[in-house]
């Protein structure tokens, strides 16, 4: 069994853009298939001060980076961080670090 086969999500991401000196997210890829699995059962603080709770992102190589928007549903994380991962030197998937915020 291929780790794709446990991909129980599709979520849409979302870059930061500027246009006209207005910062906001726009789309940058829909349909990523991803496994979501929770790391945090409660909201805990981070460096800067924001609470959120962290989840881990299975997904396919994509242009996914730190401070992009993953969108599932009606749930909304920030990338706060990547890991890609190779076999038989071919970049297979990625882990890609959530956070839930608290707002």
């Amino acid at each position: 069994m291929a780790i794709e086969d446990h991909y129980d999500k599709v979520v849409n991401i979302e870059r930061l853009s500027e246009e006209s000196g207005i910062s906001e997210y726009e789309a940058h890829l829909n349909g990523v298939k991803a496994h979501i699995q929770p790391l945090d059962e409660a909201y805990s603080e981070d460096l800067d001060g924001s609470f959120g709770k962290d989840s881990m992102m299975f997904c396919d190589t994509a242009d996914i980076l730190e401070g992009d928007r993953v969108i599932d549903g009606s749930n909304e994380y920030r990338v706060v961080g990547i890991k890609k991962y190779k076999f038989l030197g071919e970049q297979r998937h990625m882990e890609v670090r959530i956070r839930q915020f608290n707002d």
